[in-house]
């Protein structure tokens, strides 16, 4: 891991993956700033559960490679506003197609693509990257040069092992909650089954499943909710409406 080249570059796989994980850290920490600024209230930003945001990690690194040899502040901005609104779109678009699940939305700001890129967000891109390559980068550089040889491997095995297990809890969380409201969504139609085969009359079997539908929203996940806060904009391409009263009771509940 120390020694052996990354793809063929100048860093080793060691260096990038410190890279990795700061920067990952540090998209996590802006986030939770910007939302907790937004909203007044904390909130652990991010899929994973543990303060780490993987798509600025990876969109970092990226940066890394590509804009090194680059000098001009001019050239560097635009050609990392263009990298990192590729890449955001691309996790979007992997991450809707891959859960069923739209994670993000810029519908609301001007210049949007489908909710998943908008320029507003494409130029803070530009910015960011700037003023971590031009300025930030270079000290960090610097740090990790400075960690003990073995330290820095134990260290890096130690988290790339927890991101490893924190990305397995989080995948069956959202497992979980896909398989959740599916089933919310079948006892749904088997109310609307029973009400019209009864004609409205409140029959024993429409009490039940309504009493199982109420227990299956109100069963607590503390993963599932935890995702629920972090992406408050989480919209369900086969099941919003069903999605859209879950988020709502855990804001009640949380009230």
């Amino acid at each position: 891991m120390a020694d052996l080249s990354f793809f063929g570059t100048q860093w080793t796989v060691y260096e990038m993956f410190y890279y990795f994980l700061l920067y990952s850290t540090i998209g996590w920490f802006v986030e939770v700033v910007y939302m907790t600024l937004e909203t007044g209230e904390f909130q652990n930003r991010g899929f994973l559960n543990g303060p780490i945001c993987p798509i600025y990690g990876f969109g970092m690194v990226m940066i890394i490679i590509v804009l090194t040899p680059i000098q001009s502040p001019v050239l560097l901005y635009f050609v990392s506003a263009v990298i990192c609104t590729t890449w955001e779109l691309i996790v979007g678009i992997f991450m809707e197609k891959v859960f069923n699940n739209t994670w993000w939305d810029y519908s609301h700001e001007r210049f949007n693509f489908k909710g998943y890129i908008c320029l507003k967000v494409s130029l803070l891109w530009g910015l960011g990257c700037l003023i971590v390559m031009k300025i930030f980068h270079p000290m960090m550089e610097k740090v990790i040069s400075y960690i003990p040889h073995d330290v820095g491997l134990i260290v890096g095995w130690t988290f790339f092992i927890y991101i490893i297990f924190d990305s397995v809890i989080s995948l069956c969380a959202v497992i979980r909650l896909n398989e959740k409201l599916r089933q919310l969504d079948s006892i749904q139609r088997k109310l609307r089954a029973a009400s019209e085969t009864i004609g409205g009359t409140v029959s024993g079997e429409v009490i039940e499943l309504k009493a199982k539908y109420d227990r299956l929203v109100e069963k607590k996940d503390v993963w599932q909710e935890r995702l629920l806060t972090a992406f408050p904009e989480l919209h369900s391409n086969k099941y919003n409406d069903i999605l859209s009263e879950m988020k709502n009771k855990l804001k009640k509940i949380k009230k």
